[in-house]
């Protein structure tokens, strides 16, 4: 795991290398151990480092021995031993024990059909010194970010966006689109970021670059559909799928397992986490489970965690978690770089912060919920179209103003008054739209006031429709439209960039079993009734298996979410700090949005008139990001010289 920057200029002069170095040193966090570099004409590659595989031998950037490719990597390849097999059988020679080299003799061997031969989590760049080309991958599932811009002749990549803000790449200037799907989702969707200019590189995917630009690209894998998938299950069939997913998932845990530093495993006390726990404890080693446990006895989880511990006998690591987080929100708003407004990132960040003075590298659960049907809102859709088509919309909308105009007081995020809220909100909207908008925040007609400017506002009531119709959830989706479309938005650009932010901010790899290929295509080949049935049968195929294992209490247990008190946090602890991060002044400096609006939704909440903490969460971290990546990015002149990054060198 680590933090990557390249930059390609087909037709000037690079920037000093001394400044790129500083500029790579931005990515510090994500690879404390060591840094590295190289140059040649038209290209840098800037390495930080966390060494987890061949601690003495898999430093970066990285060159054949003939000195024709370098690659610059971040993540884990857990099939290397196996693919190192396979290529040396074909003549390849490899002076390293590291997965990194896998990359670059399999880039020689396969050239662009490297990446789907790797298993794993990754990013990376491959320059090609005689043909001049730039080859760029990511995993399947966007476990691993790489994010770019590109120009006429140039292309800049890196772990994160603070490197590419640094450096001016893209416009120092809101992405209005990008923004849209911000408010309405807590996150932003698709490949934009919120800088104009910058992009991500979507999940499965790669592209090849040359001076002219874009050569070729392709998307490697798609997650399976049930027509594909084993005939229908029949309850005699049980026992044979259990077996089936048990080998699934203990393959993925042991790929998982490979490190030659100590593995601790993220617990909650949900299913997910805990079948990854007994997989990894009946075939490994864990140093310790890390639990966060939330000042709240509704949303405490340790005594659920601890059960699984003590079943497992290994050590459990309890991390409290109570409004005193909020003290360093800044800090993590700013490690959240292109956003995300889930408040879950402070106790992502907390148990992260714990584990890391442990291990160096955690399993999660990450993944269980999109794949197996783990969320409400999969049986939730279907109540909604039924309503919908019972009952006229402007009904429905009538009802929603309502229970907006009323509020519910201090109701907890995940009580029932607060979702029955959300519920009525959302039944206005046709159903692919609702099911994107249930975890965000604003609802459409809300953000489009909240922006102002009129051509803002069009692009903004128009987010969800275009969401919905892209990811092609209109009319009544079924459960496995829904579930893609989670798997490929809500999953990469909200989950899973989440926890890399708030793991590799402590130099902590986290890795996610579930986020197989195996696994997902089993997983999402499944018939629906292995899937999510009512709000009582969510996640039923998983949930079986977690029976074997902790008995049908444990496993039929209602889902709690990685939630905090956020309403209440804002109320009390955190009251101080959001009225100085929205302070009209504040608001204004974006140019996107109605201070006055904001105020009043301040204000309103405050009262306990409305509740208004999950939409005013995410406007605090978008006042943080915006003045930490548009108005004040770090300047190259004022970074401190990198004098921990060494050159590579070869060929």
């Amino acid at each position: 795991m680590c933090g990557i920057f390249g930059f390609a200029d087909w037709r000037r002069p690079l920037p000093a290398a001394g400044d790129l170095t500083r500029v790579t040193n931005l990515l510090r966090h994500r690879g404390p151990d060591s840094g590295g570099y190289w140059s040649g004409p038209g290209v840098f590659f800037g390495h930080r480092r966390l060494a987890i595989i061949d601690l003495a031998g898999g430093d970066q950037p990285m060159l054949t021995a003939d000195g024709r490719y370098v690659v610059t990597f971040n993540g884990e390849i857990y099939n290397y031993p196996e693919l190192r097999d396979e290529l040396s059988g074909g003549g390849a020679r490899f002076r390293t024990a590291s997965d990194t080299e896998v990359i670059l003799e399999g880039y020689r061997a396969w050239g662009t059909a490297v990446a789907e031969r790797l298993e794993g989590m990754f990013a990376f760049g491959v320059w090609d010194r005689e043909a001049r080309t730039l080859f760029v991958a990511r995993d399947r599932f966007g476990e691993k970010p790489l994010l770019y811009a590109a120009s006429p002749g140039r292309l800049v990549f890196a772990s994160e966006l603070a490197p590419l803000a640094a450096i001016g790449a893209g416009d120092a200037a809101i992405d209005f689109e990008a923004l849209a799907g911000y408010l309405c989702l807590n996150y932003v969707p698709g490949t934009r970021t919120l800088r104009a200019g910058v992009r991500r590189f979507a999940p499965a995917t790669w592209t090849l670059f040359g001076e002219s630009g874009e050569m070729a690209s392709g998307q490697y894998w798609r997650p399976a559909s049930p027509d594909a998938g084993p005939s229908p299950a029949t309850p005699s069939d049980r026992g044979a799928l259990l077996d089936a997913l048990q080998e699934r998932v203990d393959h993925a845990v042991r790929m998982t397992l490979r490190s030659d530093v100590p593995v601790g495993v993220f617990l909650s006390g949900g299913v997910d986490s805990a079948l990854v726990a007994e997989s990894a404890a009946r075939q490994g080693h864990l140093e310790a489970a890390f639990c966060v446990d939330v000042a709240s006895e509704r949303l405490s989880e340790w005594r659920r965690a601890r059960h699984v511990v003590e079943r497992l006998g290994i050590e459990g690591v309890r991390v409290p978690l109570d409004p005193g987080a909020l003290g360093r929100f800044v800090e993590i708003a700013g490690h959240l770089d292109d956003p995300t407004a889930d408040s879950s990132a402070i106790p992502v960040w907390s148990v992260a912060e714990a584990a890391a003075r442990r291990v160096k590298v955690v399993l999660s659960g990450d993944g269980g919920d999109e794949l197996f049907g783990g969320y409400l809102t999969y049986p939730g859709a279907r109540m909604h179209a039924r309503l919908t088509t019972i009952v006229p919309r402007a009904v429905w909308s009538g009802l929603g103003r309502l229970a907006d105009a009323t509020g519910v007081g201090g109701a907890a995020v995940a009580g029932p008054l607060y979702s029955a809220r959300r519920l009525l909100r959302l039944l206005a909207l046709p159903t692919g739209q609702a099911h994107f908008a249930w975890n965000g925040a604003w609802t459409p007609a809300q953000a489009a006031s909240l922006v102002g400017a009129r051509r803002d506002a069009d692009t903004v009531a128009g987010t969800l429709a275009g969401l919905a119709a892209a990811w092609g959830l209109d009319g009544e989706p079924s459960i496995h439209a829904l579930q893609l479309a989670d798997v490929g938005e809500y999953l990469p650009n909200d989950i899973l960039a989440k926890v890399d932010r708030a793991t590799m901010a402590h130099g902590l790899e986290s890795r996610a079993p579930l986020l197989n290929h195996r696994v997902a295509d089993f997983a999402l080949s499944m018939p629906p009734v292995w899937r999510a049935t009512s709000r009582r049968h969510t996640k039923v195929l998983l949930r079986a298996l977690c029976a074997r294992h902790f008995g049908e209490d444990y496993a039929r247990a209602p889902k709690l979410g990685f939630s905090i008190p956020v309403h209440e946090w804002l109320r009390t602890g955190g009251r101080a700090l959001m009225q100085e991060l929205l302070a009209g002044e504040r608001v204004a400096r974006l140019g996107a949005l109605e201070p006055s609006i904001v105020s009043d939704t301040v204000n309103a909440h405050l009262t306990g008139r409305r509740t208004y903490g999950t939409e005013l969460w995410g406007l605090m971290v978008l006042v943080t990001w915006f003045e930490q990546r548009i108005a004040s990015p770090p300047a190259i002149r004022d970074l401190p010289p990198a004098d921990d990054v060494r050159a590579s060198r070869g060929g």
